[in-house]
């Protein structure tokens, strides 16, 4: 396999794993406020 063509397979890998990541931390961080809102309101009482 050409060297050139090694690494753009491994940038794309690593794209793509950023990629991966920062979607699920989106999903993450967008359901959490719907939880959050119990927890921060509980300590208030």
């Amino acid at each position: 396999m050409p060297d050139f063509l090694r690494k753009f397979i491994g940038l794309l890998l690593i794209f793509a794993a950023v990629g991966v990541a920062s979607c699920q931390a989106l999903v993450a961080s967008c359901s959490g406020p719907a939880n959050a809102p119990p927890a921060v309101s509980a300590p208030r009482r």
